[in-house]
């Protein structure tokens, strides 16, 4: 769910450690990331009620997930995929979960390629080019501006 709704790296999750959260305020903090730049992450609600129930509670110190990169994680991930009769590409991970925040920020969130590079996920809008595909822009959609019926005759 973290992966999801907030667009982090699975890397970036498991870092993650409990002084950098901040349920109160829907915040978490990452002092690193890919971009090698701090990033400031925005935690839904729902999210934030998920960490808040956490089995081991938050405060506390260390990290918040007890995981590291692993082949048992990605077995746990298989699992979760064949349970959830989740029909994903061979050799499609956790990376998948930052592409549907990613395609979901633009589709429902509505935000454009410039928008996108202003979450911090990515460094410039070269890198979040990809997802323009996935909404019509504004420009297409003014096809609704044109004729569609022709009164008289034609002829």
């Amino acid at each position: 769910m973290l992966l999801t709704y907030t667009g982090i790296r699975l890397s970036e999750a498991l870092a993650l450690e409990c002084r950098q959260l901040r349920l109160k305020e829907a915040f978490a903090y990452l002092p690193t990331s890919k971009n090698e730049e701090p990033r400031a992450i925005f935690l839904p609600p729902h999210v934030v009620a998920e960490l808040a129930s956490h089995p081991r509670g938050l405060e506390r110190d260390g990290r918040v997930f007890r995981f590291r990169k692993s082949g048992r994680l990605y077995l746990l991930w298989q699992v979760a995929t064949i349970k959830a009769e989740l029909d994903l590409p061979e050799r499609a991970a956790f990376h998948v979960l930052s592409h549907t925040w990613a395609t979901w920020m633009r589709r429902y969130a509505g935000l454009d390629t410039k928008g996108l590079v202003a979450t911090g996920r990515w460094k410039d809008r070269m890198s979040a080019d990809r997802y323009e595909h996935v909404v019509v822009s504004e420009e297409a959609r003014r096809a609704v501006l044109l004729p569609w019926k022709v009164s008289g005759n034609a002829g």
